[in-house]
């Protein structure tokens, strides 16, 4: 009898499980779709440590979300998001002034930043050894109250592996998952 129960329990949450699914299926009003966003920044390594992070300038993104929503469908507006997470970022060797690559960064973390909400950590390297190119781990955090605008913004802070002296351009490539529901 205990067995019965049991059963019945466990097959009775997998119906309510996979019904959440098929809901929250229904309820996405557009496919998941992707917002990228590229720009060449130039971190100078004249005070860059070995042991402690350095912040390079802030990035201003300034996704307008809300536009990016209404050219997918032009019923749908910034109040229909529902979720939006880091997809992808790396970070490749476009030059510098002396001959370093991105090997020369060790370590590094990547924060966004959009008014009345806190500097937020969503993606990391650490002990990179590629020159010419590096792919962040992002921590799948929930970004939706730092789109809930279009004044946002990215920094970037950096450990050099090496003592150095140096200007290096890179480009960062980052996308954005966006899922809008009902």
């Amino acid at each position: 009898m205990k067995k019965l129960t049991l059963l019945t329990g466990m097959l009775f949450l997998f119906i309510v499980s996979s019904c959440r699914d098929v809901v929250n299926t229904v309820l996405d009003v557009l496919p998941p779709f992707d917002v990228p966003f590229s720009t060449t920044i130039e971190v100078p390594f004249a005070a860059v440590s070995t042991t402690s992070y350095t912040r390079a300038p802030e990035l201003e993104m300034n996704i307008d979300l809300d536009a990016k929503i209404k050219e997918q469908n032009q019923n749908f507006s910034i109040n229909n998001l529902k979720s939006v997470k880091l997809n992808a970022l790396t970070v490749e060797y476009v030059s510098s002034q002396l001959g370093n690559k991105l090997d020369v960064i060790k370590n590094a973390n990547l924060y966004i930043k959009s008014p009345n909400q806190p500097e937020k950590l969503i993606a990391s390297v650490q002990n990179n050894t590629n020159p010419n190119s590096i792919t962040f781990s992002s921590n799948d955090a929930e970004l939706i109250d730092y789109f809930r605008t279009n004044k946002n913004s990215l920094i970037i802070e950096v450990m050099a592996s090496r003592p150095s002296t140096d200007v290096i351009k890179m480009k960062l490539n980052t996308g954005f998952k966006i899922r809008v529901q009902l």
